[in-house]
């Protein structure tokens, strides 16, 4: 996908999503395993998301299903992700990879 800042693939829209959650949920949850569909019907193509996995700080209380690791699932984000195009363009900060 061509934005005006340069090339960028499908993926990288995904991978920011996930950290544009982190960054608003005050780094207590993530929102990642995701797969989708790129649905180029319409006007605008669009993205369809399937199948989350729902990572969150909380020790005690609501966990969101088998897939949550909980912050072993934060952590490993973390310390693979890669911030591209799309981060800088939705202003989120640099990752602390601490």
């Amino acid at each position: 996908m061509e934005l005006v800042s340069g090339r960028v693939k499908l993926e990288e829209f995904v991978q920011s999503f996930s950290r544009w959650v982190y960054e608003h949920s005050n780094h207590h949850m993530i929102v990642c395993d995701l797969q989708g569909v790129l649905n180029e019907e319409g006007r605008y193509p669009t993205y369809q998301l399937t199948d989350p996995a729902i990572c969150t700080r909380y020790r005690n209380g609501q966990r969101y299903g088998k897939t949550d690791m909980r912050i072993n699932g934060i952590r490993k984000f973390c310390t693979t992700h890669r911030c591209g195009l799309v981060c800088k363009g939705l202003g989120l900060p640099r990752m602390n990879r601490n």
